[in-house]
């Protein structure tokens, strides 16, 4: 009986590249205990980092790894990758389990008690990512420590740092770190401007961006998604079409940033044209791109195209699409049919989580369906462990209030778990001003007015309620007030269109379009029309 062949590393590491199964995996596995190659830790290395991160079999990685007597360094540095990328993974799937952190941190924790070997400059970022999904506390204990062995002074390790302090907004140790870099690469520069962006100071984000000596995709997706998450829409689709213009080539993160802004600006054509980039450069395979096409094809009013790429994925459909699907038909007031999917949903065998419920809960109000509202809410809590959360709240006082059950709807509010907020009164508010419940609604602007007492749009509110109800001398209480310049400025209505693949913003009372003459003369043009 002839003995295999043996193979050179290289070819090895040429035959583990072929491999796309774990057939395959098992068939070359084999083969290094035939060859004499298996006890090599440069083989187990190979093995155990494409078993967990080509195939996401980190069952079959971990058992490579505790098969090793005394592993080195480099195993338990891809050891720890693998639990980490799987818990970033799952993360951005809206499905996080603890479970790898902790196993994660449990080996770092394993190595730190062994003493050999001793964690170096590439294992303490991956303890510090693990870290960071746990408390601030662990992550300063892990800083502490690479201070006492003397790996501080690695840039890649406060690099690291700077982004997990980031995280948690403390801007201002992330900022000495990246003034103390002796020197500040990309990867760094990146870090503080998605720091700045995630704090909400995304001028800050800005200014730095602009300051940076050289720039990759990730720190464009860092501003763009930065734009994207504080309400800066059209600012996100612009740098998008400078980023396009200076020759970088957008990957599946920035194809997600951008479709969510063309989704809340309604800006159809470009979410179609990102679409077909998307599609056409194979970005647009993953669950993350075609959740994100759903959301902006409903969000702009196209319930055809958001239910076409939800069926055209039907292999590939997670939790997060049959939200986004539930969503859209919910927005647009297909109560029924929201309904009609999340039955679907439950048949396949899906767990619904938080987000499901508050589409349900807003398609019934938005359908008028109290009893199927009432019946979700107590579902979700006692069938499904979900405790409800100020969203699901305000649907429920939403749902009751325009059905009029206004006790029923005081009654949520006083039972509630957490503090009422904005929208719980402002739900609230909205019915009363419908079926003309003129105490109630005065005690929600009240409420209202205690949230955000410099806010003088709740002023107008109940300057207006009063005025409904005939009170005159406590609308002129209120404008007496408003006189006064209490409250401050009340903000402008804004409203804008897309021609020609460009945005104009209009506010009220504005004159700084540049065709400012031309859009009031065609006003009064059409009002002098309406008139005749």
């Amino acid at each position: 009986m002839r003995s295999a062949p043996p193979l050179s590393h290289g070819d090895f590491v040429a035959a583990l590249s072929r491999c796309s199964t774990r057939a395959h995996l098992d068939q070359l596995h084999a083969h290094t205990f035939v060859t004499g190659r298996a006890a090599a830790q440069t083989t187990t290395f190979h093995l155990l980092r494409f078993a967990a991160l080509r195939l996401s079999c980190l069952p079959y990685a971990r058992r490579l790894f505790d098969a090793t007597p005394n592993p080195n360094v480099f195993l338990y540095s891809a050891m720890l990758s693998a639990y980490v990328s799987a818990s970033s993974s799952a993360t951005a799937a809206a499905s996080y389990s603890p479970a790898h952190t902790r196993e994660a941190l449990a080996l770092f924790l394993r190595m730190l008690r062994r003493g050999r070997p001793a964690p170096n400059q590439f294992v303490y970022p991956l303890a510090l990512r693990a870290a960071c999904a746990v408390g601030i506390h662990l992550v300063r204990s892990i800083h502490s420590h690479a201070c006492r062995t003397g790996f501080y002074g690695y840039d890649v390790i406060r690099t690291s740092l700077l982004d997990v302090y980031t995280r948690y907004g403390m801007m201002g140790d992330a900022r000495k770190l990246f003034d103390s870099l002796t020197e500040k690469n990309v990867v760094s520069w990146t870090a503080l401007v998605s720091g700045y962006a995630r704090a909400g100071k995304v001028g800050d984000a800005i200014v730095l961006f602009e300051r940076m000596p050289e720039r990759d995709v990730p720190a464009w997706n860092a501003l763009i998604a930065g734009c994207a998450q504080n309400g800066l829409f059209v600012e996100a689709v612009g740098v998008f079409r400078r980023m396009v213009g200076e020759g970088f080539q957008p990957n599946a993160t920035t194809v997600c940033s951008v479709l969510s802004a063309c989704g809340h600006l309604g800006m159809l054509k470009i979410g179609k044209v990102i679409h077909g980039y998307a599609w056409r450069t194979c970005v647009g395979f993953g669950s993350s791109v075609v959740n994100g096409l759903i959301d902006m094809y409903g969000k702009c009013g196209n319930l055809k195209g958001a239910r076409w790429i939800f069926d055209e994925v039907s292999d590939r459909r997670d939790l997060t699409s049959w939200n986004s699907l539930i969503n859209c038909l919910a927005l647009h007031g297909h109560s029924k049919g929201a309904i009609v999917v999340f039955t679907a949903m439950m048949n396949e065998g899906v767990e619904p989580d938080e987000v499901t419920f508050v589409g349900l809960l807003n398609a019934c109000t938005h359908g008028g369906f109290v009893d199927e509202g009432l019946r979700y809410f107590e579902l979700m809590h006692h069938e499904h462990g979900i405790e409800p959360e100020i969203e699901h709240y305000g649907c429920i006082v939403d749902l009751l209030g325009r059905a009029g059950r206004f006790q029923d709807a005081m009654n949520v509010i006083k039972d509630m778990r957490v503090e009422p907020d904005e929208v719980i009164w402002g739900s609230l508010l909205s019915a009363c001003r419908i079926h003309k419940q003129l105490e109630l609604a005065v005690l929600a602007i009240q409420k209202l007015l205690e949230l955000d007492p410099n806010n003088v749009n709740y002023v107008v509110m109940l300057a207006n309620v009063y005025s409904e109800g005939g009170f005159w001398e406590e609308v002129r209480k209120v404008r007496t007030l408003m006189r006064e310049d209490t409250f401050g400025k009340k903000l402008p209505g804004c409203s804008w269109i897309e021609v020609e693949r460009k945005t104009h913003r209009f506010y009220s009372g504005d004159d700084a379009h540049p065709e400012s003459d031309n859009i009031y003369d065609t006003l009064e043009d059409l009002g002098a029309s309406m008139e005749m």
